[in-house]
């Protein structure tokens, strides 16, 4: 007796059923590795599948597009920046959230890499704005706010918006600066070098000009 051929579909299917939570994971885990081996424009569909050891239908029964998967598998497993406890030195933070953009930059096997490093073009614009919401700007608002906490009390006002903002981009985009042109994931060293060279002496000129203000 032989057994029906019914094409890739059903050979996935003899080899065991993943459903749910399982399934999802193995299709989210199969578009990192594709972002990372065939690139964001070679991505599709049928490769994730294939990667997932799953069928077509599989994915078509959750996701009307490649963009819509890709969206929600990076959505997924990109993290979100950690908090950082009331307390905490501005040095010690500044570490925290450095150490985390990088690590989201270079993680999931370079996925996030390609969303804002991939060439120019519609292709990448999801990715990098997914890439923004997700990790950039949640970043620099726990790197403002660690700001906000070093300045004296009374200090701040809200004339001093811009330059509490400009100062929350500074880290993470000496960071993707690095990645978009290929530097490998930053060092403890380098990412010291960047608070301790660049973010503290900032910090200490806006702290000392917020203490000069007027009540």
């Amino acid at each position: 007796m032989t057994t029906p051929t019914g094409g890739a579909d059903q050979a996935v299917r003899v080899q065991g059923r993943r459903r749910g939570a399982d399934l999802e994971r193995a299709i989210f885990e199969a578009v990192i590795d594709q972002l990372g081996t065939v690139g964001y424009a070679k991505l599709t569909m049928e490769g994730v599948a294939a990667a997932a050891r799953t069928g077509k239908a599989a994915l078509y029964r959750r996701w009307d597009n490649r963009d819509d998967l890709v969206r929600d598998a990076l959505g997924t497993l990109l993290p979100g920046p950690p908090d950082v406890p009331e307390g905490t030195p501005l040095r010690a933070g500044l570490l925290i959230l450095l150490h985390y953009f990088d690590s989201a930059l270079f993680g999931s096997r370079g996925a996030a890499f390609q969303a804002v490093a991939a060439g120019s073009g519609n292709d990448v614009t999801m990715l990098r704005a997914l890439f923004q919401a997700r990790v950039t700007d949640p970043c620099q608002d726990r790197i403002l706010a660690l700001l906000r906490r070093d300045v004296p009390a009374g200090g701040a006002s809200t004339t001093d918006e811009a330059h509490q903002r400009a100062f929350a981009t500074v880290g993470p985009a000496m960071l993707t600066y690095n990645c978009v042109n290929g530097q490998d994931r930053s060092t403890d060293r380098q990412i010291e070098s960047i608070v301790d060279a660049v973010l503290l002496p900032l910090a200490h000129a806006h702290r000392s000009a917020s203490a000069r203000k007027p009540g």
